[in-house]
């Protein structure tokens, strides 16, 4: 394994050390990503019904409003009949029984009405008993994000790392995710995305803690399809963050780019005779 991917894999390693210790087999983390991504699926299709529910609700509480007039009008046909004059006991007769006709229908309606209800709020039960988690927040979707890493998803990762800057910009961790997509793109050997990848990240956190790491993946992935380049972003490593891990290894990879007889930067070594 060259220095770069050791460099990838203990980043993402670190990063998971922070939350809790997941498995590395790759069976495991891949039964890990299908149950987040059940639970999200789940959770979804809960919101979804719940919005159905309310707007089938409220369309049976309409009709319930409008049974209650109905049946407000009906009694005041009631109260007519009942005023009319002996004379026409046949054609009262006759209305009354159209009223009773309308009285049993406003019945069998209501009852219609309360079983939709009955039968929404069963389901919405139902549903909630299944799961009462709240939506994925962004630990979940960071955390699939890295099992994708890990389990060499990379596509998919581009695309979860990419919805996670997305939805949770001010995350700190949204700098994290623009560096991991370099390393996805690398994964891949798409070096040169990779290396947009990485100017992005120097260019939105100029001052964050894995500045200089963003830069000597750069360096690394510059290695792979045009040297000259590489040494020098290798270089900047060294001059600006002397001292550090990133410095020391972008040292022992400049010796490795440097032509045979000549020292990194150009200049051959001292002669002694």
């Amino acid at each position: 394994m060259n220095t770069f991917g050791k460099l990838t894999i203990t980043t993402v390693l670190v990063l998971l050390l922070a939350a809790p210790a997941y498995p590395q087999n790759r069976d495991i983390v891949a039964m890990e990503k299908d149950i987040i991504d059940l639970k999200s699926t789940l959770n979804q299709l809960q919101d979804s019904m719940n919005q159905k529910n309310q707007a089938i609700l409220s369309l049976v509480e309409q009709m319930s409003d409008q049974m209650n007039k109905l049946a407000a009008n009906v009694d005041k046909i009631n109260q007519t009949v009942e005023n009319v004059n002996s004379h026409t006991d046949k054609s009262a007769t006759d209305i009354r029984g159209l009223v009773a006709t309308l009285n049993t229908r406003l019945s069998e309606l209501s009852d219609s009405v309360n079983a939709i209800r009955s039968q929404l709020g069963s389901v919405s039960q139902q549903m909630t008993s299944m799961n009462t988690q709240p939506l994925p927040g962004p630990d979940d979707s960071w955390r699939s994000a890295n099992l994708d890493v890990i389990a060499g998803n990379y596509d998919l990762a581009l695309q979860e790392l990419s919805d996670f800057q997305n939805k949770y910009p001010n995350d700190p961790r949204a700098a994290k995710a623009q560096l991991f997509k370099g390393d996805a793109l690398v994964g891949e050997k798409k070096y040169e995305q990779a290396v947009i990848e990485y100017d992005t990240f120097l260019q939105k956190y100029p001052e964050n803690e894995d500045t200089k790491a963003a830069l000597y993946k750069k360096g690394l992935a510059q290695a792979e399809y045009d040297p000259k380049a590489a040494v020098a972003t290798l270089q900047q490593v060294v001059a600006k963050y002397k001292g550090s891990l990133e410095a020391q290894n972008a040292q022992a990879k400049l010796k490795e780019l440097a032509p045979s007889g000549r020292r990194p930067g150009g200049t051959r070594p001292d002669r002694h005779n």
